[in-house]
């Protein structure tokens, strides 16, 4: 596996291109000859680049689909009233029409068709032996493996954005379409939508097939962070039960890279573990806890009103904001250095308000774009342990400890602190939303639960009524353009 070729973080730079002929007027990649993008090692690595930057946009995991995670929930208010910047998410009145409703979908179908693209082609020219004295075996498995992964994220997201959660009628409502082969013209355009639960089957099968083929580990930080690997995979496995409420499923993943009592360190591969400080995760990137993050740069990143920055630091003037009447933020303790070290503005009329400190490159948007972090592999099998057994045990409590002692030191839960099982999940739902503020994953923990948006007071710009889980507005419509586009999609 050390033969692998070590792809560096400069991958970022993959989309920043000229103004060249060649660039204003280019050729469609999926129209490339297969000759041609696997005529060497080079052109298949540039292919491999190109599947992470796809998913790296602005319109994806660069920034906008973490912001509409929370920004659909129940902890921020929006600086802005621009439909530009999702206020229309916020504001729970999106439609068919609406823009990042339709570019959000068209940002991540195309990426699966880069995927499958690169997918089909590889193993086409390798079953041909076209590959042989370019690649090993070794590379090849390890491409796939990420292709495969890349593709089960894309599925994922889409699914618990667009379709309604697992909880509600066991995955038998409709879900998404599922274009698993390369689209190299309109043919096979048409497509109706899966059920959610095959949506699902198909995530975790990509998952599971990647896994035996992934590397253990890299040679640098910056790839373990920035690169898909064996405990990425596996920790993406345990997001995915947990959103499909498989508590077993969650404990069995889990415990490959979650050793069954502290210190919490993955025995095997990249050595995931917690930061001692949970600051440096917002300045090193590359810590032990950053399973896999979208990095950027001054130059190359999500952009203006995409980039994360954009919506969570202090000086944008579209970011968006908590306030100290809000329930997370009075929730947490004022020790808790997630409280203490957000930055405070005030504004005349309102009470007091709080930016998030994780982001704080406005100038440049370079902050790097978290996916997934080992805090939270720990606290989903803390809550998987607890559900699957409906008891609540030490080895959970300490999960839940280890996470929330980090940033609050004499915040400790003791075993009596929970009368019932009940009392855990809500104990462990709160702490997930003082640990993941501003990555995307508010909205998503009450949808997957099937529980109620709550109301919001958005001061300024109004108030906004609770969404309950039978809402037509508890998750995105089908875009306008793929119900134009395709006859055999369902509103």
């Amino acid at each position: 596996m050390r033969n692998i070729l070590k792809i560096s973080v400069a991958f970022v730079l993959l989309l920043t291109i000229g103004c060249s002929k060649e660039f204003l007027d280019p050729v469609p990649q999926t129209y490339l000859s297969d000759l041609s993008v696997f005529d060497n090692k080079d052109r298949i690595v540039a292919q491999v680049n190109g599947m992470y930057a796809a998913v790296k946009s602005g319109w994806y995991l660069g920034g906008r689909y973490q912001s509409v995670g929370d920004m659909r929930g129940d902890n921020f208010i929006p600086l802005s009233n621009n439909a530009y910047v999702n206020f229309n998410t916020w504001n729970h009145l999106e439609i068919s029409a609406t823009m990042e409703v339709n570019d959000i979908w068209n940002q991540i179908y195309a990426s699966i068709n880069v995927i499958n693209v690169f997918m089909d082609g590889l193993k086409t020219n390798w079953d041909g032996d076209k590959l042989s004295g370019k690649i090993t075996q070794d590379e090849y498995n390890q491409y796939i493996s990420e292709a495969l992964t890349l593709r089960a994220m894309c599925y994922f997201d889409l699914v618990r954005l667009y379709a309604k959660p697992y909880v509600q009628n066991s995955g038998a409502n409709p879900g998404v379409p599922l274009r698993i082969k390369a689209e190299k013209s309109a043919v096979g355009n048409d497509l109706a939508r899966s059920t959610v639960d095959e949506v699902y089957t198909q995530i975790l099968a990509d998952l599971n097939t990647a896994e035996p083929l992934a590397i253990d580990s890299y040679e640098s930080a910056d790839l373990n962070t920035t690169r898909i690997h064996k405990n990425t995979i596996i920790a993406l496995k345990t997001r995915v039960l947990l959103t499909k409420g498989d508590w077993a499923g969650v404990v069995t993943e889990s415990a490959k890279i979650v050793p069954v009592i502290a210190p919490f360190v993955a025995p095997t591969g990249v050595a995931n573990a917690l930061s001692t400080s949970w600051a440096a995760i917002w300045t090193t990137y590359t810590t032990k806890e950053s399973i896999f993050s979208m990095p950027n740069t001054d130059i190359n990143n999500g952009g203006a009103q995409s980039a994360i920055t954009w919506y969570f630091s202090s000086e944008s003037g579209e970011s968006v904001y908590l306030i100290a009447t809000s329930p997370v933020y009075a929730a947490m303790d004022p020790t808790d250095i997630r409280r203490s070290s957000m930055v405070k503005l005030t504004s005349a009329g309102n009470p007091d308000e709080y930016f998030l400190s994780k982001y704080t490159h406005q100038t440049t948007l370079s902050d790097w774009c978290p996916v997934i972090r080992y805090a939270e592999v720990l606290l989903s099998r803390a809550e998987a342990l607890v559900r699957s057994g409906a008891a609540v045990t030490q080895g959970a409590v300490d999960l839940l400890n280890a996470v929330r002692t980090r940033s609050y030191p004499t915040g400790a839960y003791t075993l009596a602190s929970f009368a019932s099982p009940a009392a855990f999940y809500i104990a462990v739902l709160q702490e997930r939303n003082f640990e993941f503020l501003g990555e995307g994953v508010r909205s998503f923990d009450l949808m997957r639960l099937g529980l109620d948006i709550p109301a919001k007071d958005g001061l300024t710009m109004g108030n906004v009524g609770a969404i309950t889980a039978s809402s037509i507005a508890y998750i995105w419509p089908i875009p306008s353009g793929e119900l134009s586009l395709n006859k055999l999609i369902t509103p």
